[in-house]
């Protein structure tokens, strides 16, 4: 083998190698937060009356809680937000459902009907 070809399957293995490591890094976080949601306790549902049941539970982390929106005729899970709050309150306003009266994020809220973003994050694990 001369040398360049032994530069380039240098090369090759050395951006496989890249693009493993960044998604070893990109995905790794992501699972650590499902394992999270998936341990879920103490949860508390509420009804807005007719439509929709807001549910949410405390993380095994911290000040940790899941907030999640659920369709009240099929049960289907509309919406799941993580977030960090002493004090859970679910507060059914108009157009939204408050979930989170103090954001870091500045988003505390879940529009309803939910966003089509909003169910598709729903479904992912």
């Amino acid at each position: 083998m001369n040398m360049s070809a032994r530069a380039r399957i240098w090369i090759n293995r050395s951006c496989k190698l890249t693009i493993l490591f960044f998604i070893v890094i990109l995905i790794a976080p992501y699972g650590c937060d499902v394992a999270n949601r998936l341990g879920a306790h103490e949860c508390k549902r509420e009804s807005d009356g007719n439509l929709y049941i807001g549910e949410m539970c405390y993380l095994s982390t911290g000040d940790s809680m899941v907030f999640r929106l659920y369709d009240a005729k099929s049960g289907e899970l509309l919406a799941e937000r993580t977030y960090n709050h002493p004090e859970p309150k679910i507060i059914w306003s108009g157009g939204s459902v408050i979930y989170d009266t103090s954001p870091s994020d500045g988003i505390g809220y879940v529009d309803l009907p939910p966003t089509r973003w909003d169910r598709l994050r729903a479904r992912l694990p």
